[in-house]
């Protein structure tokens, strides 16, 4: 990927022979669209450690914040999606966790079984809309089109719940993945995805089983049907980008889809595009802790990789179309990535036993009754609606008289890895326990904690959100080899990077969240805030004209 300061030119980096001042100059105030690349999981530890050359540039030539955090919890997929194009904290749009009490029965007519419990992921379009009009918050898809009449905002990702959270009911198309619905190897058998969402274009959608369809039969499974990634194994070439060059998935399939789109839609103000890679193999063989296998192709080296072409290959599209100069180009992750160094989850040889890990509950959506023993005290009590556990451990019960909730608030403070437990009052979590010092290895685990810990706790502090939250020490899950969901630093400290060809190279040595990044876009786009918001709008240092 070229430096901006050949970006800003329209030209290749071997025919920029403009000066750097003249370039800037000549670059527009303003820009009049916005490519937010999520790359999920992506920590900045991780682009340190895999050298992510594409991205260090992005960070070295655009507008890079080093103090940025996510700020908030659950730092999960479904929660900072919807945070990044909202501007609010995960209490105040309506979720705050993959656990959902549905208090306002917004969702009471779906549930099939009655139950007011939901599992956020496993959320269909139509429900994640409704909670998101039901709250009445206009998302940055919603402003696009008030600043830029007729214009269109494309949401790109193979994940369905973070396409739909993402784009929300403004966005005109989401591209994301289907259901095993098509054969596209003539073997008889329905194992291919094809794009399926809102409104996917004919461009993206034919001819069927053209380059959008991948092979997702699950019992392509590569090296991942070995321990620890058989937790949370493979789905085909849905998140990890196969073999087949004519029908990559993955990043690829999102990145190549933002191209399109770019090239295929004459007038477009948003392209939102998340990258899954990272993610599936952070969580399969434990982050920055993965010690490689017999298939390089499965694990976080080959997955960083891959995402870094992506993100310089998105880039230098726009560069090379001259659509850089008033693009304004957002990187980020949705968390980071925690390693179990200490693994409270139970690992049985089965397939797929994470999701039994992460979740417990009759829910409206699925029905999980498998609990690792580390939770089976508190499920014991009989008072256990609902839980997420990864590298926090979020509880929903279903009865919060203050002697069920001193019992409960007990027996998760002697559970393995808590750093201390929470319960929610209104608005905000009052710590009910001691904080355990002794469990923290480092000082600047403790200096962390400190500094951030009932922040961050705070930010879920919604009556659909959990009644009690366990904090963990660092590099704890329950749940799979590698995770997100807590306050760790490992899973807070995020990329956040502007860039265009109008700004400075200058780094912003301020905390930057992602609740900041919707604001802070609209404000350098000009674009009048017309709802409150919890993020601020950062000043990005212009280049000097």
């Amino acid at each position: 990927m070229a430096g901006l300061a050949a970006l800003a030119s329209g030209l290749s980096p071997s025919a920029a022979t403009v000066s750097t001042t003249d370039q800037v100059r000549s670059a527009p105030a303003r820009p009049d669209r916005v490519v937010i690349i999520v790359v999920d999981a992506l920590s900045r530890e991780i682009v340190d450690k895999y050298g992510m050359a594409n991205v260090q540039q992005l960070m070295a030539d655009g507008v890079d914040a080093p103090k940025a955090y996510l700020g908030h919890v659950g730092s999960v997929t479904v929660v900072t999606h919807n945070v990044i194009t909202a501007g609010l904290l995960p209490k105040h749009m309506g979720w705050s966790s993959e656990g959902f009490r549905d208090v306002d029965g917004v969702l009471a007519s779906q549930s099939p079984n009655g139950s007011p419990y939901w599992f956020t992921s496993d959320w269909t379009k139509d429900q994640m809309f409704a909670v998101q009009q039901a709250e009445g918050y206009p998302k940055l898809a919603d402003y696009l089109h008030t600043f830029r009449p007729g214009s269109k905002v494309v949401t790109i990702s193979p994940k369905t719940y973070a396409g739909y959270a993402f784009g929300g009911p403004g966005s005109d198309e989401i591209i994301t993945f289907s259901g095993r619905s098509y054969d596209c190897d003539g073997d008889l058998v329905n194992n291919w995805r094809g794009p399926t969402g809102v409104n996917v274009p004919d461009y993206i959608a034919s001819p069927v089983c053209g380059r959008w369809y991948v092979d997702s039969a699950s019992s392509k499974t590569y090296d991942t049907s070995l321990s620890p990634a058989r937790l949370y194994p493979l789905d085909g070439d849905r998140y990890t980008i196969g073999k087949d060059p004519a029908h990559y998935g993955g990043d690829v399939w999102a990145a190549d889809a933002a191209i399109a789109t770019m090239d295929n839609e004459s007038d477009w103000s948003g392209i939102f595009v998340t990258l899954p890679g990272v993610d599936k193999a952070a969580h399969m063989w434990g982050s920055v802790n993965d010690p490689g296998g017999p298939d390089p192709m499965t694990h976080l080296a080959n997955a960083a990789a891959v995402a870094d072409a992506q993100v310089g290959k998105i880039v230098d599209h726009l560069r090379d179309t001259g659509q850089l100069d008033n693009t304004m180009v957002v990187l980020t992750s949705d968390h980071g990535s925690v390693p179990g160094t200490h693994f409270y989850g139970v690992d049985d040889g089965t397939a797929n036993r994470g999701f039994n890990n992460w979740y417990f509950g009759v829910g409206a959506n699925g029905t999980y009754a498998s609990p690792q023993p580390a939770l089976q005290p508190l499920v014991d009590t009989g008072n256990l609606a609902q839980s997420y556990t990864d590298s926090q451990l979020a509880f929903w019960l279903n009865d919060t008289s203050p002697a069920k909730m001193a019992e409960a608030v007990g027996i998760v403070r002697q559970m393995p890895g808590v750093s201390a437990v929470w319960v929610r009052d209104g608005d905000h979590y009052v710590r009910r326990s001691p904080i355990n010092w002794g469990l923290m290895a480092k000082d600047g685990e403790r200096a962390w904690f400190a500094k951030h810990a009932h922040e961050l706790v705070d930010t879920a502090a919604a009556p659909t959100g959990p009644d009690i939250i366990g904090t963990l020490v660092d590099d704890t899950t329950y749940s799979v080899a590698g995770d997100h969901g807590g306050i760790q630093r490992r899973t807070q400290q995020i990329p956040i990077v502007f860039a265009y060809g109008g700004l400075s190279s200058r780094d912003i040595k301020v905390p930057v969240r992602s609740i900041d990044i919707m604001p802070t876009v609209m404000a350098r786009m000009g674009i009048p805030v017309t709802s409150p918001m919890d993020g601020r709008a950062w000043r990005l240092p212009l280049g000097r004209g």
